[in-house]
């Protein structure tokens, strides 16, 4: 009774009047076809036609089959509609999680972007700690989180966002930049971690990627800067940075979003340091919605 070649069947008799005009429409035998409604009829225990009258008429049983299958057909059209229309992304949602400098640095202009390119798509953002993130991508919270490498391959999969390289900022008062003249040159010029020894630096709290290059810094020159402030994120290290307080180090993310703002100075460090590969994290287990997929493209270009 639900097979939909039988309840299309049904509802062109329902339409056309005769079993004749039926069977041309759904390009059917004419025996095929009254043999198709018999057996709806037997699994019923009731006519759905009233074969005596001309155009056959419904019967009692036939008005109730002919609206369970209208709605069985209106129910499969919204169907194919709302997934056509997540296939075209005229709908659905995406989820991200950030940390609070990645939303201010990355996802402000590529959520704007994503918005005005797509605009029925619902958008929303879940801030918090990397490790809070990582449980959130697991409980299913988000569609993704923007986290770097390296992660556990064993719980997570994901798409790459960015390479970011770590450079030097100092305020624009400091000795190193006045040569300068208040002109930053770009490329960055080239300065070693060595020479900040000793000297005022913001650094970030313990248990942050960053604290581990500037750790790894500190090691292989032998410097010790001193320790005037520790921020919670980088992009508060180039704030403070560029009010004076003493150098930072900051990445690409962060010179981008402080363009055409009160700027530190900027140098490319001479020694090597980890390249930082930002990606759009989500479950090992769960597959990543193809509109969450799109808004990841916008953030990669």
């Amino acid at each position: 009774m639900i097979d939909e070649n039988e309840w299309q069947n049904v509802l062109q008799i329902a339409k056309d009047g005769t079993f004749s005009q039926a069977a041309k429409h759904r390009f059917i035998s004419q025996p095929a076809l009254p043999q198709g409604i018999r057996k709806i009829e037997r699994e019923l225990g009731m006519q759905i036609f009233d074969r005596s009258k001309t155009p056959v008429q419904l019967t009692e049983a036939g008005r109730i089959y002919v609206e369970a299958a209208g709605e069985i057909k209106r129910i499969r059209q919204s169907i194919l509609q709302q997934v056509d229309d997540l296939s075209e992304l005229r709908t659905g949602q995406v989820r991200v999680g950030s940390s609070r400098t990645r939303s201010v640095c990355i996802l402000a202009d590529a959520m704007a972007a994503f918005h005005k390119r797509y605009p029925e798509i619902q958008l929303s953002l879940v801030e918090g700690s990397n490790s809070r993130l990582k449980e959130r991508i697991l409980h299913g919270e988000v569609d993704f989180a923007l986290l770097y490498e390296p992660l556990d391959d064993k719980l997570f999969q994901w798409l790459p966002v960015m390479d970011e390289h770590v450079f030097l900022a100092v305020p624009h008062d400091h000795p190193f930049a006045r040569e300068y003249r208040g002109i930053q040159p770009v490329p960055y010029p080239r300065i070693s971690f060595s020479r900040f020894d000793g000297l005022p630096f913001v650094a970030l709290k313990t248990g942050r990627q960053m604290t581990s290059i500037y750790e790894n810094l500190c090691k292989s020159t032998g410097a010790v800067p001193r320790k005037v402030f520790e921020s919670d994120s980088i992009l508060s290290a180039a704030e403070f940075c560029a009010r004076g307080m003493g150098a930072t180090l900051v990445t690409e993310m962060v010179i981008r979003r402080m363009t055409g703002m009160p700027a530190p100075f900027f140098f490319t460090i001479e020694e090597p340091t980890e390249v930082r590969h930002m990606v759009a994290a989500y479950g090992r287990t769960r597959a990543l919605p193809r509109a969450a997929r799109v808004f990841v493209e916008f953030l990669h270009n």
